[in-house]
């Protein structure tokens, strides 16, 4: 991992440094309007959700604030727009947090303690975190892909429960077929005009955008070429 992507992954931490704080460490002090599980904070919107797993789309306009709600599955998150933005644990003072960049990335282990927390947005325009919560109970035990034989993809993170890569490609570039070994997540951080080339079907064109996502089957094959004009960017997740 170089620089670039390390300081791209930790530039979160900031902000998921608020979700390690247990709902019953600051339970004295309550705030004054109900606490409401993720799901239900504003600008949280679930997007998808199965046995498996669920994607929550937070975008926060200027001055948005989530309200304190909490969290009680593990989670997995990447930036889409930043944006200056604080952050409050129940019982502790309203807290700038780092500025992030484009496509930082972090992973929060909530384990068996829920965390409660709120986010309040600044006021100089919006602010786009696209999260996937793990609601498998445990790993499925399932193989998960390497992707050595398509170096493109950078691993930026492996546990017990996820691992990921992130996929940059110039204008021109393809990256050889790589096989899903376990059901996944792609986040589109930069978009452009995607072609995904698979055995025994026509090539599908896409034009993706940041903060669209698709989820991915286990087994699928494709290999990847950027058709377009712009840089695309994706982090990809498999579940473990």
């Amino acid at each position: 991992m170089n620089l670039t992507q390390m300081t791209r992954n930790l530039a979160s931490l900031g902000f998921f440094l608020l979700l390690a704080i247990p709902s019953s460490t600051f339970a004295e002090e309550e705030p004054s309007d109900p606490i409401v599980p993720v799901e239900h904070a504003s600008f949280h919107q679930m997007v998808f959700a199965d046995e498996d797993l669920a994607i929550l789309n937070n975008l926060y306009p200027p001055k948005g604030d989530s309200g304190f709600h909490t969290h009680y599955r593990d989670l997995f998150a990447v930036v889409i727009q930043p944006s200056e933005s604080s952050g409050q644990g129940l019982g502790k003072p309203l807290t700038a947090a780092p500025m992030y960049s484009v496509g930082a990335t972090a992973y929060s282990a909530v384990g068996p303690e829920p965390r409660t927390h709120r986010i309040v947005n600044g006021d100089q325009g919006e602010y786009q975190i696209i999260v996937i919560e793990l609601r498998r109970s445990k790993p499925s035990g399932s193989a998960i892909s390497s992707r050595e034989a398509a170096p493109q993809y950078v691993q930026i993170f492996d546990n017990d429960r996820i691992r990921a890569w992130r996929l940059i490609l110039a204008p021109g570039e393809s990256v050889p077929s790589i096989t899903q070994g376990n059901k996944g997540v792609r986040v589109v951080v930069r978009g452009g005009l995607l072609t995904t080339i698979t055995a025994d079907l026509p090539d599908q064109q896409l034009v993706m955008r940041p903060g669209e996502f698709a989820v991915q089957a286990d087994g699928a094959a494709r290999a990847l070429k950027n058709s377009g004009s712009e840089t695309i960017e994706l982090v990809e997740v498999e579940l473990k």
